[in-house]
C-alpha cells in the first residue's frame, strides 16, 4: 500500500461588521488524505455593550482521525523486514471540544479588569493496533489477523506478533485517554501613579485525567465542576523612578 496524496482540503472564514456592538465570526477547516481524516470549527461572538466593554465567547470542535497513529517501539530480532524492530501504530479517533472566554473592562484609564476562561475536554479512542511491513511503505498488518494476537487485561495489551512462533509477546498501555480542564484567570490592572503600576492575579486550574476513551460531553462536564480547584494568587508592583 502507498500513501495517498490529500484527497480533500477546505479552509473557510468569515467575519461581520466589525464597528457593530455584536460580532461573529467563525472557522472551518476540513482535510481528508494522507491515511487522516480531520475537522475544524468554531464561532466566536464579541460584544461591545458599551465602548469600555468587551465580552466574547469562542466554542470549538475538533475531530481527527488518524490511521497511523504511532504507539511505541519493540526490540525483536525476528522482526529482520524492519531491521529488528517492531514499530507499533494504532488507529485514533479523537474528539476535542474548548472554548474562550474573555471579558475586558476598563473602569477608567488607570483601572481595567481582565477575565478569561478556558474549559477543555478530550477523549482519544485507539484500536486497530498494528506494526509496520517493510521501511518507505504504507503496509500495517493489524494484530489479531495473519495469526498474530492481541488482548487487553488491566489496562495493558499483550501482542504476539506471530502466534506460537519464534517471535516473543510484549505489552503496551493501553492509549485510551479522556482529559478534561479548565483553567482561568483575572487581573486587575491599577495605575496608581503615572508609569507605577499594580496587578492583582487570580489563576484557577482544575483538571483530570481518565483512560476510557470515549467522547462523554455531559459527564466529562459534571466531573470539570466536581474537581478541586488548585488557586493561585499574585500581586506584582512596578515602580516608576522619575
Amino acid at each position: 500500500m502507498t500513501l495517498d496524496l490529500p484527497l480533500f482540503q477546505l479552509n473557510l472564514y468569515g467575519k461581520t461588521d466589525p464597528k457593530k456592538s455584536i460580532v461573529l465570526s467563525t472557522t472551518f477547516n476540513g482535510y481528508n488524505g494522507n491515511g487522516a481524516n480531520y475537522l475544524y470549527s468554531s464561532i466566536s461572538v464579541t460584544w461591545h455593550p458599551v465602548s469600555n466593554i468587551s465580552l466574547s465567547v469562542g466554542p470549538d470542535y475538533a475531530r481527527y482521525i488518524e490511521n497511523a497513529q504511532w504507539i511505541d517501539v519493540f526490540d525483536d530480532p525476528t522482526a529482520t523486514a524492519t531491521f529488528g524492530k517492531r514499530y507499533v501504530f494504532g488507529k485514533m479517533d479523537q474528539t476535542t471540544i474548548s472554548a474562550n472566554i474573555r471579558l475586558d473592562w476598563t473602569f477608567t484609564p488607570k483601572l481595567s479588569l481582565q477575565l478569561f476562561v478556558q474549559p477543555l475536554i478530550s477523549a482519544g479512542d485507539f484500536f486497530e493496533f498494528k506494526e509496520l511491513a517493510h521501511p518507505g511503505s504504507y503496509d500495517f498488518p493489524v494484530y489479531g489477523t495473519r495469526g498474530s494476537t492481541i488482548s487487553l487485561d488491566n489496562g495493558t495489551y499483550t501482542v504476539d506478533p506471530d502466534g506460537s512462533g519464534p517471535a516473543a509477546a510484549f505489552s503496551f498501555d493501553n492509549p485510551h485517554y479522556n482529559y478534561t480542564s479548565i483553567r482561568g484567570n483575572a487581573v486587575l490592572r491599577w495605575e496608581y501613579m503615572p508609569g507605577s503600576v499594580l496587578f492583582f492575579v487570580w489563576t484557577q486550574s482544575r483538571s483530570n485525567d481518565q483512560q476510557l476513551g470515549e467522547f462523554e460531553f455531559g459527564q466529562s462536564a459534571e466531573k470539570l465542576w466536581r474537581m478541586v480547584p488548585d488557586n493561585i494568587f499574585m500581586i506584582k508592583m512596578t515602580y516608576y523612578w522619575n
